[in-house]
């Protein structure tokens, strides 16, 4: 990860970046990655559109990293999903919902989440059916 600026208070860019630290030197620790994700997500009091773009950019950093790491894990490309469409919107989270189900594609609680999000999000009933 490149040395950010994380958009974040002083105290939150000091914990990313202790985090970030503790990932680098034991990159197999899950216990390691969960806090920096965690710490991530609450950025600037958790993010969306009106965060600062040093913020959405370290936190897609980590999800994309912690997702190579540990691609098998469909609860997080929900939240990964879900923290995009807050972020950017339907095409952005359904980008993340696509990269997740091509790395595990036998996850049925991922694809009913794909599809569900799917449902709400298009107004095109032969989107649906697909």
């Amino acid at each position: 990860m490149a040395d950010y600026t994380f958009g974040g208070t002083d105290e939150e860019n000091a914990e990313l970046k202790k985090l970030n630290a503790e990932v680098l030197e034991d990159q197999d620790s899950f216990e390691n990655w969960e806090k920096l994700v965690r710490a991530a997500e609450s950025l600037e009091g958790g993010l969306n559109r009106n965060s600062s773009p040093q913020s959405i950019v370290a936190t897609r950093d980590i999800y994309d990293r912690f997702l190579a790491k540990f691609p098998l894990l469909f609860g997080y490309w929900k939240k990964y999903a879900d923290l995009e469409f807050s972020i950017a919107g339907t095409e952005a989270a359904e980008l993340v919902y696509e990269r997740g189900v091509a790395s595990i594609t036998n996850s049925v609680d991922l694809w009913t989440n794909y599809c569900s999000f799917k449902v709400e999000t298009s107004h095109d009933p032969d989107v649906i059916r697909e």
